[in-house]
């Protein structure tokens, strides 16, 4: 008990001086959260909220990324490269087409982190940026090399409905000034967030017919 007491104290004691989180914004039942990064002039931003559909659904559409050029706003173009570790590992490229800007496009390895079991536990899917040889930059294009994140997907309402947590620290790349990124990803979260929403329900749908 002693030494459980003393490595929560420390853990306590380690977390006492990193930045709060602060509430950015709110919409349809998703809440937006930003906060500082040590170093950096990028906010991480936070989202959570309740998606109508179970983590297995939630998760298969977080998973289908060869169709995220259907279901993300922006992007134009989505390519799974390879997978790893029996399908747990997916390599993801992806061009974003916003606007009033140049295109941007990235390079992720995406994990499977879930712990789930008979509809208990939590679905988690986890990415980094990653430089590919494989994959060169391309003329016009900026790369973004900071795209790091992850969705928490929790059952709520015995497993029917999903609390799901979006966070996510990215910065475009380019001439960009950072006041403009930060505001930027600030609209850019719950928006995403509503693309899952709307993809779940449309995949329910379709399997309901």
């Amino acid at each position: 008990m002693i030494l459980s007491s003393m490595a929560l104290v420390a853990a306590l004691v380690a977390g006492a001086d990193e930045p709060k989180w602060e509430q950015a914004g709110k919409k349809d039942g998703i809440t937006v959260f930003s906060r500082a990064r040590e170093g950096s002039d990028v906010l991480e931003m936070k989202a959570i909220g309740l998606i109508d559909g179970s983590p297995q659904e939630v998760f298969d559409v977080l998973w289908g990324w060869g169709d995220y050029n259907k279901v993300m706003p922006y992007t134009e173009e989505s390519k799974v490269l390879g997978t790893e570790n029996d399908g747990k590992v997916t390599l993801f490229y992806s061009v974003v087409n916003a606007p009033l800007v140049a295109k941007r496009d990235y390079v992720i390895r995406v994990t499977n982190a879930s712990d789930w079991k008979d509809g208990k536990g939590f679905m988690k899917s986890e990415w980094k940026a990653i430089v590919d040889p494989k994959v060169p930059e391309r003329d016009g294009y900026v790369r973004t090399k900071i795209n790091d994140g992850w969705w928490l997907l929790e059952p709520r309402e015995d497993g029917k409905k999903t609390f799901a947590t979006y966070w996510v620290y990215t910065d475009p790349g380019g001439s960009i000034p950072k006041f403009i990124v930060n505001r930027a990803n600030g609209s850019a979260v719950p928006d995403v967030f509503a693309a899952i929403r709307k993809a779940v329900a449309e995949k329910r749908a379709k399997g309901a017919k």
